[in-house]
């Protein structure tokens, strides 16, 4: 998963983290996550011209990705995320 996350916040680690939480409450496990740092947007997003980027590379139920999604949508510092499903090899 690939994920934008509000640049203005104080510590965007954070944010970075509780993401990480709603994964784990779905059932799943984080294997690396990997923080690229605050980088300038091709487009502005909601205003802003500035997002710390983050890679997140984890395991979880097919099933449960539509309600992860719902849940990430819900996240007010989460400016985009994208969820790309993996095969098994």
């Amino acid at each position: 998963m690939m994920m934008i996350v509000n640049a203005d916040l104080e510590d965007p680690k954070e944010e970075i983290t509780k993401v990480e939480e709603v994964v784990r409450t779905l059932g799943g496990e984080i294997a690396k996550t990997d923080v690229w740092g605050k980088r300038r947007l091709a487009y502005p997003i909601r205003k802003k011209q500035e997002g710390v980027y983050a890679l997140s590379s984890f395991s979880v139920e097919p099933d449960q990705i539509v309600e992860l999604k719902r849940l990430l949508s819900l996240r007010q510092n989460l400016m985009r995320t994208m969820i790309v499903c993996l095969d098994e090899e």
